[in-house]
């Protein structure tokens, strides 16, 4: 299981000094990587690039945080890529690895009573995306 409560409330208390440009950057980055494409809209305001792979999801990066979600097998050396930014490798975007507080998660993407409505225990990388868009 990973529990990213603490990396989560450690990246709710840092001000912010991530920007959309920086995250593009990043996620770019990370589909050159792997020879994917990034998927986003930013008209629509979405806060996650995401890297396809064969129309799979293989890493996300977020806009206002310094957070990015991948598959451990799909990137290398994700610290040099990240640019500063804190990774979270997962199995897979599907498997419901990941755990936190609710309230941490409500603090960090607003809006926790849809955390409390979801009410997983786990979750996965998808989960997590599709609660915070």
């Amino acid at each position: 299981m990973i529990d990213i409560s603490d990396v989560l409330a450690r990246l709710g208390d840092q001000p912010v000094t991530w920007t959309e440009e920086v995250a593009v950057e990043v996620a770019d980055d990370l589909a050159r990587s792997v020879g994917g494409v990034v998927d986003w809209d930013d008209e629509a305001d979405e806060e996650w690039l995401s890297v396809l792979l064969r129309d799979t999801r293989v890493a996300m990066v977020s806009t206002t945080l310094r957070l990015i979600v991948a598959v451990e097998r799909m990137v290398g050396d994700i610290q040099v890529i990240a640019r500063g930014g804190t990774a979270i490798l997962v199995p897979s975007f599907d498997a419901p690895v990941m755990q936190c507080e609710t309230d941490i998660l409500g603090r960090t993407f607003g809006g926790e009573d849809k955390f409390r409505e979801l009410g997983l225990e786990t979750f996965s990388a998808n989960d997590l995306w599709f609660a915070t868009v």
